[in-house]
């Protein structure tokens, strides 16, 4: 094959450039200086920490590990879940872009949420940094540093840091709200904005009923459906939420708001204890469309309603054309 003469000087200069790129990238490594800037910002070793401290302009919090679990102010057991997830997501923050020179200062004086991470090894500080959510991304400022990162947590890209990085004390509280076997419920006692009341009934052999509870309540025709009914006894255990909302009991119920409810529920424990949860649909903001995914939730007498994952709540909420005819 013959090469035409023209073409050499453009392959050279080609093969030329090639060569120049490979030397810079032998000469300065940037894969190493990604993988060492990756070092300031997640936190190595962390089976070697004891304590944690988190604070932001309004609340702080500390945990401490001890004897293989974790406590809230040395005191108080915490959900491990939520403490795992803190260190998971702290252990593999990588940096996005790096920020030098006067964009450092510029950026640490934008208003944005923030807070300070310190972690801990005895008296030994292992990491410590600020975190700030600036324009929807999350600036690390490690601690005596003149640069600053954006960071990011790989494979999870919706991730709020925000929240898993909580200052707030009750964010790594375990909270489970109900957790009831099915064999500890006498009674399930459910009205639902459709105007239909009705209640379930156990008696000790574990038998079940289903009857109405006002005189506005039909039951279908037809026998009810016995394991649509035993897996409804079974959907009491584990009940969380997720957090107390700042919203009152007093402005759900008042001034009429009432009337957005989507469902009343009380359940009675063969030891006669009764729980009730009253269901709202939950606004992010004022004006926005109701959460799909999340409800509010007034907790017997509780003052303050607290934030449920909906995937607890809408077995609860199904009508009585549920429990009757074959399944």
């Amino acid at each position: 094959m013959r090469v035409n003469m023209k073409s050499r000087p453009t392959l050279l200069v080609l093969i030329a450039a090639v060569l120049t790129l490979l030397l810079l990238l032998l000469l300065f490594r940037p894969w190493e200086t990604r993988e060492r800037e990756n070092r300031r910002v997640s936190l190595r070793d962390m089976e070697q920490v004891d304590r944690i401290v988190l604070v932001d302009a309004y609340n702080s919090a500390e945990l401490i590990r001890r004897e293989g679990s974790w406590y809230l102010f040395g005191t108080e057991p915490v959900s491990p879940v939520t403490v795992e997830n803190l260190l998971i997501a702290a252990s593999r923050l990588e940096v996005s872009s790096i920020v030098e020179g006067a964009n450092v200062e510029h950026l640490r004086e934008q208003e944005g949420e923030s807070r300070e991470l310190s972690f801990f090894s005895g008296d030994r500080i292992l990491l410590s940094y600020g975190l700030k959510e600036v324009s929807g991304r999350y600036l690390l400022d490690p601690a005596d540093s003149e640069r600053t990162y954006f960071v990011s947590l790989p494979g999870y890209p919706d991730l709020d840091l925000g929240r898993v990085f909580s200052a707030t004390p009750d964010h790594y509280r375990d909270h489970l709200l109900m957790d009831l076997r099915p064999s500890d419920i006498a009674s399930i006692e459910i009205e639902l904005a459709s105007g239909e009341y009705f209640r379930f009934t156990q008696d000790p052999e574990g038998d079940i009923r289903c009857m109405p509870v006002d005189e506005h309540t039909v039951l279908p025709a037809g026998k009810a459906n016995e394991l649509s009914m035993k897996l409804l006894f079974s959907y009491f255990t584990s009940i969380r939420y997720e957090q107390y909302a700042e919203i009152s009991a007093d402005s759900l119920l008042g001034n009429g708001s009432g009337s957005s409810k989507m469902a009343s529920i009380r359940v009675l424990s063969l030891t006669g204890e009764e729980q009730s949860l009253q269901v709202f649909p939950y606004y992010e903001t004022e004006g926005s469309k109701a959460d799909l995914f999340r409800a509010l939730v007034l907790y017997n007498e509780k003052p303050e309603a607290m934030i449920v994952n909906y995937i607890y709540l809408d077995v609860l909420m199904r009508g009585l054309s549920h429990y009757f005819g074959e399944k």
